[in-house]
């Protein structure tokens, strides 16, 4: 699955627990993406595999 900018996602840990919130800056030409995490502004880099879908995009979407 890829994640369009400004898509809301979770960042997952490497246990799959839940870490945070964020929102997709961009990907990068690796396949991972540049994450911006919800309440501190700090930028990460998160692989595919430790991203999921966040409720609030079908809620946005709905809105528009």
């Amino acid at each position: 699955m890829t994640y369009e900018k400004g898509s809301y996602v979770f960042i997952k840990r490497e246990n799959g627990s839940v870490l945070t919130a964020g929102r997709v800056q961009r990907r990068r030409p690796d396949g991972r993406y540049k994450v911006r995490k919800a309440g501190s502004n700090q930028v990460v880099t998160v692989p595919l595999g430790r991203l999921e879908e966040h409720p609030q995009n079908q809620w946005t979407e709905q809105t528009k």
